[in-house]
């Protein structure tokens, strides 16, 4: 798999800002926040297996894999990074792995029922969404695809896929609270483990980047504002 930015590339003197779809969506969802985001390069691309026209090989990828798909957009030059539902996982991970290319990290609304401090009502609701996925169902190509894809992610967070005491580089987490709680209980919980800046929008729902673009794109600038100042690069600093 070779993802590519959708997003026009601009100058190379806006800071970067790379977005990271979760289940059931693809990279253009954030066509409307990048557009109010005039004072950022904002690149997003359809992850492993997602979009209307995947290169998909039948094969769903490790989260490991979703890392390296994103190094291949981020190419080598430093960035915000910042991951909506799922994407956050990716986005934790990247940081993780490579804190000399993701200067800030975000993440919205990401579950994670692994960690003991995650409310434990949810892991319940997510084990059940899995197991309704094993029962076939009719549907088009698209949508069987769909749903292993999305029980294959879900499978993958039920254990510890990062630590979150690796964490380096700034944060920010974000809930919305017009959302089903355990995530504003998750996200708290996750943020004092880590010493994360905590977000939240009222009346903001789980899918706050298609249902009000305006609030997401907040949320995006807010995480790039972490970024360092200055960077050292090659010949100078940006």
């Amino acid at each position: 798999m070779e993802p590519g930015p959708e997003a026009e590339q601009r100058s190379a003197a806006r800071p970067r800002v790379v977005l990271v779809h979760g289940l059931r969506d693809e990279g253009s969802s954030f066509d409307p926040v990048a557009r109010l985001l005039p004072g950022l390069e904002v690149l997003r691309y359809d992850r492993h297996g997602w979009g209307a026209s995947p290169n998909w090989d039948g094969v769903e990828a490790d989260l490991g894999g979703h890392v390296d798909d994103l190094l291949r957009v981020l190419a080598g030059r430093p960035a915000t990074v910042v991951g909506h539902s799922w994407g956050g996982n990716v986005a934790l991970a990247a940081a993780i792995r490579h804190p000399d290319l993701v200067e800030a990290v975000g993440i919205w609304e990401t579950a994670m029922p692994w960690a003991d401090w995650w409310p434990r009502e949810h892991r319940a609701v997510i084990q059940e969404t899995i197991d309704r996925a094993a029962v076939t169902r009719p549907g088009s190509p698209r949508q069987l695809r769909e749903r292993a894809l999305a029980a294959a992610e879900m499978t993958l967070t039920l254990d510890p896929p990062f630590d979150p005491g690796q964490l380096t580089v700034p944060r920010v987490v974000g809930y919305g609270t017009a959302s089903f709680p355990h995530f504003a209980d998750g996200m708290r919980a996750f943020a004092a483990q880590v010493g994360a800046e905590t977000v939240s929008f009222a009346g903001a729902s789980h899918m706050v980047h298609r249902e009000d673009p305006a609030g997401f794109a907040s949320f995006v600038q807010r995480v790039a504002d972490r970024r360092p100042a200055t960077r050292l690069v090659a010949g100078g600093v940006d």
